[in-house]
Order: structure tokens, then sequence, then C-alpha cells
């Protein structure tokens, strides 16, 4: 069922994102990636208002999946796609089946990935999960779109499925910069830095199973910065609304992944003063795509506050202890010197501080030498050694013999508040999957952007090296998934020719039978009211 549903999924992805565009939000760009990451965001707020009320059955989600292909079947004709764009589309799409193959995933997914999504198609949306699962303290916007993907046939076999959306739309996007003969022109840096960014996350993100809810916020923050950076060097007059809103939606999107993303709120503030600059005035901003990003957000804040109490998990002064379902304030402080005390290397596979040790180790940087041992070396330096590999090629082939005056561009600004993000990642949880692979990426391949665009004019055959890296990038992605099916069949005894579905067994499902232990042993109560289940 599995290649029955993916494909129509994605048109239904369009299908949402084409409706809205041109009804709702008013979007006058008909990128693809663009439309798919706009279906995404019209999905997500889909999935927040219907499961306060309703659960995600496989009926209801079904009557989604056929709106939406209502909808692309609609509206795919009006837009009519260059067939360039739909062979490239096609392209990438087939690219990511092998992506999709997964015989061991994430391994939060079976912790509390699984059993969460399980619950939203099982109830509406409980109050107090917090209190039954670690993980369910967490939650992320992908639980709810994957929620929708419990379809009749399929069952539980594509809630694995969201990142691979995300991967291809950002995809899309990324290769449209690449190619797109104007940004050439006029922007190159914009060119190099988006094929970089195509090798960066085609090659580091290239396993599904290590995704998680963190690696698609990364490739969208990726994306968000390209947009932000052509945003404010167009050369034009007049400003590109339709630039702000997706900018606005990609950011939206990913600080309801991980709650921790919204910092990225930084990372707009160039966007905001360039516009000031050149209307003297923000209304531009205050329209309906913005007040749908409010509601997202809202919604996403909504749900930490039904899940735990509070509206930022862990953060103490977000949370209220009065709330019969809220988790109480020794928890909270627990918990959040346990997560700070595991992102620097106080804890890992075979060890642990004791708790009494854990708040002298994260404070006043006792922390850095133990972390530097554990976790700079092997997992940071390996990223920066590949990372200055890359920039190396890149040099290699782009470099000319001589170079040229350019405009001055505005990136520096951006660079600032990307490096304050940096700080507030090294000082607060310096772990890769909580948001440093694609820091060390800026840190790297921003500067060596702008310094490749001086020798742009005196690059010979620009586009076939271009096309080189990106068929060499594709190779790789593909020889790596290869090699890890070949090692996941040995291990895991996966065998897609024999049964495409990620390995299900009873362990998958062991939170499913905690939660009910936990109620059974009166360790949460279990409280029906009004039609909503409060733990």
């Amino acid at each position: 069922m599995i290649f029955i549903y993916y494909p129509l999924i994605l048109f239904s992805i369009l299908g949402y994102g084409f409706f809205v565009s041109e009804k709702i939000i008013n979007l006058k760009n008909y990128n693809i990636g663009y439309q798919g990451i706009v279906g995404i965001f019209s999905l997500l707020l889909i999935s927040y208002t219907s499961t306060q009320f309703l659960a995600h059955t496989e009926i209801f989600n079904l009557i989604i999946l056929i709106i939406g292909l209502i909808l692309f079947l609609s509206n795919i004709k009006r837009i009519n796609i260059d067939k360039k764009n739909l062979k490239l589309f096609f392209f990438i799409f087939l690219l990511s089946i092998i992506f999709i193959l997964v015989g061991k995933n994430h391994d939060d997914f079976h912790y509390y990935h699984f059993p969460y999504i399980l619950t939203l198609t099982e109830y509406p949306h409980p109050l107090g999960l917090g209190n039954l699962n670690h993980g369910f303290k967490t939650h992320s916007s992908i639980f709810l779109l994957s929620s929708l993907f419990s379809l009749p046939g399929a069952k539980y076999t594509l809630f694995h499925l969201a990142p691979a959306y995300i991967l291809i739309f950002s995809n899309y996007i990324i290769l449209k910069l690449i190619f797109k003969k104007k940004i050439q022109k006029k922007y190159s840096f914009i060119t190099f830095l988006s094929l970089a960014s195509f090798v960066f996350i085609n090659i580091f993100f290239y396993r599904l199973g290590e995704h998680g809810t963190d690696r698609s916020a990364m490739i969208l923050i990726i994306v968000l910065v390209l947009n932000i950076l052509y945003f404010i060097n167009k050369n034009e007059s007049k400003i590109d609304n339709n630039i702000l809103k997706i900018i606005s939606i990609i950011f939206v999107i990913v600080a309801s992944l991980k709650a921790f993303y919204l910092i990225y709120i930084i990372i707009l503030i160039p966007l905001i003063l360039h516009v000031y600059r050149k209307t003297n005035s923000i209304k531009i901003f205050f329209n309906k795509n913005l007040f749908f990003c409010s509601l997202l957000l809202g919604f996403v804040l909504l749900t930490n506050f039904f899940n735990t109490g509070c509206f930022l998990f862990p953060e103490k002064k977000t949370c209220f202890f009065d709330i019969s379902w809220s988790l109480s304030e020794k928890t909270i402080e627990y918990l959040s010197l346990h997560y700070e005390n595991w992102a620097k290397a106080g804890a890992g596979p075979g060890y642990s501080l004791a708790q009494s040790e854990k708040l002298n180790y994260v404070s006043n940087f006792n922390w850095v030498n133990n972390w530097i041992d554990k976790y700079f070396f092997n997992k940071i330096s390996d990223l920066i050694y590949s990372l200055v590999f890359i920039s190396l090629i890149f040099i290699f082939l782009f470099k000319g013999t001589k170079s040229i005056k350019i405009f001055n561009r505005n990136y520096k600004t951006l660079s600032i508040s990307l490096f304050l993000i940096f700080l507030i990642w090294f000082l607060f949880h310096p772990s890769l999957r909580y948001g440093g692979y694609h820091l060390f990426f800026f840190l790297f391949f921003i500067p060596i952007s702008i310094y490749l665009e001086k020798f742009n004019k005196n690059i010979l055959n620009l586009n076939s090296k271009i096309i080189v890296i990106v068929m060499i990038t594709v190779l790789i992605f593909l020889g790596r998934n290869t090699g890890r099916l070949i090692k996941e069949n040995k291990i895991y005894s996966y065998e897609p020719f024999k049964n495409v579905n990620y390995p299900l067994n009873n362990d998958s499902f062991r939170y499913q039978l905690r939660m009910q232990n936990e109620i059974k042993e009166n360790k949460a109560k279990e409280i029906y009211k009004n039609r909503y289940i409060f733990f």
C-alpha cells in the first residue's frame, strides 16, 4: 500500500497548497516546492484544529486525502506547470523512493513518536499526555501531520513518511534556485550556497531513520536562510510580498517541529529591517498569511500546554502548576537539568552523572573538557573535516583566475544573527541533533559563497560543473541508501522486495501498553469529561 499512498499523499499535499495559495493567502508563486510547503502548512492547521474534537481515524483521513486530490486535479490545469519542472519534480520523487524504505527507524520512533501518533488516531487529543511518557512532554507538529496518514489498508505503515515530503519539496526549491538564470547572473552567491545546501542535505541527511523531528527542521532552516538572503539582496524597488509569505510559513513550520527553534525568530530581524528601510513601514507583514501563521503557532503552544501545563516546556516561567494535568515544579526542574546535562555530554550510552553532580557540571563551563573528549571528538570533528573537504572542492572548481568587483552583499546582519544562535546552541544544548548541523554548514558556506561570487564571470562551464556536482550527490545519496538497506537486511532481516513496510512488532506498541499499566497501577488517572480525556 505504501507505493499507492506515497504519491497520492504527495498530490493531495500539493492540492491543498494550490488551493490555499490561490484562494486564501493570495500567494502568486507556482514553484511546486513552495506549493508543497504551503500544503504541509495547511494540513498542519487542519490536523491541529480537528484533533481537538475528533480522532484521526482512517475514514476521516481518507476524506482529507480525497479532498486534497480533488483540489489538485481542479488546479493543475489552471496553473499550467512547465514540462521541465514536472520532469525535475518527478526525478526528485523517484529519488526519494529508496529514502522511504526503512528497516530501522529513528531511535525515538518506537519510544514516543509512534505511540503519540497512534494515540491521535484513536482519541481526540488528550490532555496531560506528558504524565504518561517523557517523550510526550515534547510534542512535534510532525506527529500531527503523520496522524493524517493512517489510511484504509495501510494502518500504521505510513507514519514515517512526513520527513520524506519535506525533503522532496526542499530539494525542488533548492534545485530551482541553483539553475535559475537570473540568480546565476545577478546573485551567484545564492547559486553557490544553494548548490552547497543540496550537497549537504542529501549527503549528511540521507537516512530517513535518523531524521526524527530535528533534521526536517534543519533542512527547512537552510531553505529559510536561502530565501532570506535572496530577498534582502534583491535590488528591485518593489518588495516581493510572495517571498515574505513563503518565509513566514517556513519559519512557523520550523518552530512547530520543535519549540526551541522559536529562537530562529532572530534571523527574521534582517528581513524586517530590510523591509522598513525600503518602505518606512512594516504594514506589508500584516495580512491573512500572518493570521494563519500565528494561528498555527498558537496551536503549537496550546498543545504544549495541554500536554504538560507549560507553553514552552521545560521553561519553568511558562508553566502553570495548579492545573490538574500539569507536571510538578520538581519534575520540570529535574528534566530541564537532565536535558542540558545530556546535551553537554554529561550522560550517554553506558554512563551518567549522579543527580547531585549535574548542576555543578553544566555550570560555568565545567562541562567543556568532558564534552570535547566525549562529543567533539569524533562527531563534530568528523562534520568539520567533511565540510572542509567539500569547501576545498568548491574552491577548486569555482575559483577563477581573476576576481571582479561586485555589488555589496547584504549578509552581515544575517550572519551575526546566525552566529548568535550558534553561541546559544553552544552554551545550552551543544549537540548536533539539537540544531547544530546546519549552523556549522552556514559558518563555512556563507562566506565561501560570497568569496566565490567574485570569480563568477571567469568560471568556465559553470552549469556543467554544477550538473556534475548534483549528479555526484545523487549517486552518493543512492549509494549510501543502498548500503544502508543491505546492512538493514543483514541485521534486521528487512526485505523490501517481500515486504516494503518497516518492521512493526510488539515492541512498537510497548508504550501503548505502558500507558495502560500506568493507569491500572494508579500512577496516572484517566478522566473522561465532555468528550475529552485527561491524564
